[in-house]
């Protein structure tokens, strides 16, 4: 079997979790990222071939000329099509309805609809993902498999000391941290979480870890909404955090805020029970499904809710820690690998 992977966007550890059964198995795993790099690799061997789709931003969102978005939309579709008349299969993991901030939405959206009817198998991490996009497209039951996003467990680094986290980073004993880590793009809510967090600061001790890659227009954005609750103290890291760094900001944390705007599928929940660390999250009805019963998730409802759950979240609380890790073990990246080979095995016909 010959997996090729788009975009292979490496630095996220999810590719190699889920390829990981895949490759202990002798599969030959080929990465591309540009559109040149996939005709490239679809012209080998095709009837060995399983094209596993990720993100689509490569096609429609690497130009702000819709021109050549839709140009560059009909050049993905043309080799695709002419590697599966050759014999290659597609497998497409549907990690968000459509792209957070898609600049060019009509192209996008027919960017997913072929996928639709191209890919042989589509795996959705929720089982509500075909009910969220059909709005915009239809995903054939099927042809879907759920393959839930696993934890991180054994795919970053281990935890490391809690006291001497906070320590670094200058924190009281008594003040709850809070954690906001990843890209500090705006449908994550991070000023959302901000004005929050300010608010909260003014009846409890409390510091906002805010690590993770941001524009210059972000970061005024984060100054801004920052100068405007003075007593709140605030860990800016406005660059990207590496796996190395990972720990640090865990351990320290209390716990992770993830006021996003839409989510359908996030890593960064899971990764957050990798370490042990609750979370709070917004109530939308397929999160309320999967966390809605789990002790180390707290759900809230817009920003007078977020702000109540802030005031009330728990310095260290043990209890959810505990069920944070138990909820991390149950699904790991060697049970998800080797659910997805069996899928990438289906497609190609093989048993």
């Amino acid at each position: 079997m010959r997996v090729v992977v788009f975009p292979a966007y490496r630095e996220n550890p999810f590719l190699g979790m889920m390829l990981g059964a895949a490759e202990r198995e002798g599969a030959e795993i080929v990465d591309a990222r540009t559109l040149d790099e996939l005709e490239a690799a679809l012209a080998e061997r095709p009837a060995e071939t399983v094209l596993h789709m990720h993100w689509t931003n490569p096609i429609a969102q690497s130009t702000n000329n819709p021109v050549v978005a839709a140009r560059n939309a009909g050049r993905f579709r043309r080799m695709v099509r002419g590697a599966k008349q050759r014999g290659a299969r597609v497998v497409w993991t549907v990690h968000n309805v459509l792209p957070h901030g898609a600049k060019h939405a009509r192209v996008e959206r027919g960017v997913h609809r072929f996928l639709a009817e191209a890919a042989d198998r589509i795996h959705v991490m929720h089982p509500g993902t075909a009910a969220l996009a059909a709005p915009h497209y239809a995903l054939p039951g099927e042809r879907i498999r759920h393959i839930p996003h696993p934890s991180y467990a054994g795919a970053v680094p281990p935890a490391v000391d809690r006291i001497a986290a906070r320590e670094r980073l200058a924190i009281e004993p008594e003040a709850l941290a809070v954690l906001f880590l990843g890209q500090m793009r705006a449908y994550k809510g991070v000023l959302d979480l901000i004005d929050a967090a300010g608010r909260a600061a003014a009846q409890r001790p409390l510091v906002l870890l805010l690590a993770g890659n941001a524009t210059p227009d972000e970061t005024a954005a984060i100054d801004a909404a920052l100068a405007a609750h003075p007593r709140l103290r605030a860990v800016r890291h406005l660059r990207f955090v590496d796996h190395a760094e990972l720990p640090g900001w865990f351990a320290a944390a209390d716990v992770v805020a993830l006021p996003y705007r839409r989510i359908l599928n996030s890593g960064s929940v899971l990764l957050a029970a990798t370490y042990g660390v609750p979370a709070l999250l917004p109530r939308e009805a397929h999160l309320e499904a999967d966390y809605g019963d789990q002790a180390w998730v707290t759900l809230f409802d817009g920003a007078e809710g977020l702000e109540r759950a802030l005031e009330q979240a728990r310095v260290d609380d043990g209890a959810a820690r505990a069920a944070a890790l138990a909820d991390a073990a149950a699904w790991t990246p060697e049970d998800a690998s080797r659910a997805l080979l069996g899928v990438l095995r289906e497609a190609l016909g093989e048993r």
